[in-house]
Formats: structure tokens, C-alpha cells, sequence
């Protein structure tokens, strides 16, 4: 995988952390991303990024596509996913990264589809991808605690056909999501494979990052799927 930096923008009196990795060509596009659980990727404390989520391991996929990766951190005090001052603190961020303007997207999985949607919602942008959008309840709310009905720039939702995150794994709901986003063009995937891995017991384990929830198993897929989109919405 190619080098990666971490870097911050001022948040309230503290800072909001995120990882920057660039690919070995010119890159062709920008993706902002968001993990879910509690988003902690604890990037200042270990210097590095690391994780388990799909988003970090389709990472050598989406920078052999040409994709400049941003991966954000929480801040280091308190916040809201779905707030305003949260999302001006990634458009800090987009915009301290894109001298080149280039086209920007920002991806979101379960609990991290509501800090996509939040700067979807509020900060310009060429598109959005949700992964497994937290339409149910969870600790930080739901995907439409952002103002969706504001989102404008195209949206691709991706569901799995086995999840079984109560949160998330009602592809009905998903639709009625899209709906509520009047202004924006949505698509809906459907993906099915891989296999369930997710350790725990009930709800930890069907909203694990190695479940269906978290499309294990099939991340060569996902990543294709994300890149197709994105080329087809930058063509």
C-alpha cells in the first residue's frame, strides 16, 4: 500500500485528525471516508491507519483505481455525526486537500453513512455512497438526523442481501431513504457473498465489520462497484 500522512484541521478548542493516502499515478478523484461503529480510528495516538473496516481494506483496490483516500478520524472533543459544525470541519478538510479540484466523494458504512450524509448535505460535492445506511436506530442516531432532503449530488446505496444489522438491514427502508433525498439521483446495489465472520453475540455480532453488515468477503466486489459509479458520474 502506498505511504500515508495524518494530518488535522481545528476543531472547537481541539483538532479532527484524518489520514491522507495518494495513489502512485495522478490521482482522478477524491473519497472522504467513514468508518462506523464510534468512528475511533485513533490516528494521532498510533500514527498510522489500521483497521478491519471494509473501507480500510478496499484501500490497495480503490488506490490502484487512482483514488486520493481521506479517511476521518472523530475529533478530539465532543461532536455530533449530523451536525453542521462537524461538516464544516470535513469541508476544512476537502479543501485543504484539493488544490487540484478535483472531483470529491464521500463514502460512509453503518454508523459512518450519517457523517457522509451530513457533509453530502452541506458541503459540495460530485456524489455520495452509503454502505449499509443506518435507517434504524443506533448510538448516533439515524441517516436522516442529516438534513437529507439538501443532498443534491447523485447518491449510490449499497446493501447486502443477508444483513442482519437491525440497524440497517431493511433494503424498504433504504428506499424510502432515497426517496426523502428529492434532489438527488440515487442507485441502489444489491450485493450478496462472502461470509460472516462477525464475532460477538446478537447485535455486535450481525453489525460487525466481518459480517454481512460489513460486506466481508466480497470487498473486491464492493470496490469495483464504487469505482464503476464513480466513473460513470465523472464521465
Amino acid at each position: 500500500m502506498n505511504a500515508q500522512t495524518i494530518k488535522t484541521v481545528p476543531f472547537k478548542d481541539g483538532v479532527h485528525a484524518y489520514a491522507v493516502t495518494e495513489p502512485k499515478q495522478k490521482p482522478r478523484s477524491i473519497l472522504v471516508m467513514f468508518i462506523g461503529g464510534d468512528g475511533n480510528l485513533n490516528l494521532v495516538t498510533r500514527g498510522s491507519l489500521s483497521g478491519v473496516n471494509v473501507l480500510i481494506r478496499m484501500r490497495p483496490a480503490l488506490e490502484a483505481a487512482g483514488m486520493k483516500l481521506l479517511y476521518v478520524d472523530i475529533p478530539d472533543r465532543q461532536f455530533s455525526r449530523s451536525d453542521a459544525e462537524y461538516a464544516r470541519s470535513v469541508g476544512k478538510m476537502i479543501e485543504q486537500e484539493n488544490s487540484e479540484k478535483l472531483p470529491v466523494f464521500v463514502a460512509g458504512i453503518s454508523r459512518g453513512s450519517i457523517s457522509a450524509a451530513n457533509v453530502a448535505s452541506r458541503v459540495p460535492i460530485s456524489g455520495m455512497i452509503l454502505l449499509s445506511a443506518v435507517t434504524g436506530s443506533t448510538y448516533d442516531g439515524t441517516v436522516r438526523d442529516a438534513p437529507v432532503a439538501d443532498i443534491s449530488a447523485p447518491s449510490l446505496l449499497l446493501i447486502h442481501n443477508r444483513d442482519a444489522c437491525v440497524s440497517s438491514g431493511s433494503e424498504s427502508a433504504l428506499r424510502s431513504f432515497a426517496r426523502d433525498m428529492k434532489e438527488s439521483s440515487s442507485t441502489i446495489v444489491v450485493l450478496e457473498g462472502g461470509r460472516d465472520e462477525g464475532s460477538g453475540v446478537g447485535r455486535t455480532a450481525a453489525c460487525h465489520p466481518k459480517s454481512y453488515h460489513g460486506f466481508n468477503g466480497i470487498d473486491t466486489n464492493v470496490a469495483g462497484t464504487i469505482m464503476k459509479w464513480i466513473s460513470l458520474v465523472t464521465k
